[in-house]
């Protein structure tokens, strides 16, 4: 097995626990009485970019298995 994978899937599982992380610093952020809180929305659009980044690791560390088990 190559390291190639092994370093993408723990930069996936990196990410997606520090995104996890930062959704809860979201939920945790003052509510706004009268409407949207821009510092919850701030912490959740970067959990969602963080996420979305583990989910492309995973990906690229899926990819990246299945060309090295076919070579």
């Amino acid at each position: 097995m190559k390291l190639r994978p092994l370093i993408f899937l723990a930069v996936a599982i990196g990410l997606w626990f520090v995104g996890h992380d930062v959704g809860l610093r979201g939920d945790a952020a003052p509510l706004v009485p009268g409407g949207v809180s821009p510092e919850r929305a701030k912490y959740h659009l970067i959990a969602l970019l963080l996420t979305l980044g583990a989910l492309g690791f995973f990906v690229a560390a899926s990819v990246s298995l299945v060309r090295g088990r076919r070579n």
